[in-house]
């Protein structure tokens, strides 16, 4: 005797159901990947910037060495064709001649001499809010440089004779949603 089975029903792939979950899933991944990716991106540019402006300090004082005082007023543009200031962050004209110094966020960097000349200021306009408070913290804490003096956001100015800005202070001081963050330095350290 044979037994013979209905076969009607035949496997035609994913139900509409299906389909909607797995793309539900990869939809969940991308956006995981995406946030992950722009996390790393956010800290690459903050590591970027710690470096430029210690690399800014060090050829600002080695450009000064001689001299007792910085100029008094922006001497940014100076700065930069003497090549104190990297040259990543220099903005060039159409003939290759420094006619700006730029932030990564593509905000101004003014460097003023402070303090009859004693001490210079670096200053870096339009930084996000979480870069900005990253940034006072990771500049002024634990092996920061010797001739620091302090730092701050807009005018609010942290850290005179302290060990480093905590996050709760630098979060209160970065409180815009681009922030003109300001660091102090003296000449000799």
């Amino acid at each position: 005797m044979l037994i013979r089975r209905d076969n009607s029903r035949k496997s035609r792939g994913f139900t509409l159901t299906e389909a909607a979950i797995v793309l539900g899933i990869v939809g969940l991944i991308l956006g995981a990947i995406w946030v992950a990716a722009g996390a790393v991106y956010n800290n690459q540019r903050i590591a970027t910037t710690s470096t430029q402006i210690l690399q800014m300090v060090n050829g600002i004082r080695s450009l000064y060495a001689a001299s007792t005082t910085v100029d008094i007023g922006d001497i940014s543009l100076n700065l930069a064709k003497a090549g104190a200031v990297p040259k990543d962050m220099v903005l060039l004209n159409s003939s290759n001649v420094p006619v700006g110094v730029r932030d990564i966020w593509d905000g101004d960097v003014t460097i003023t001499g402070v303090n009859s000349g004693e001490n210079f200021s670096v200053a870096f306009e339009d930084v996000p809010q979480e870069a900005c408070a990253n940034l006072l913290v990771r500049l002024t804490g634990q092996g920061r440089d010797t001739g620091f003096i302090s730092a701050g956001a807009a005018s609010q100015i942290l850290l005179s004779g302290k060990s480093g800005i905590t996050v709760t202070e630098a979060v209160a001081s970065c409180a815009g949603a681009t922030n003109t963050l300001t660091f102090i330095f003296k000449l000799r350290s």
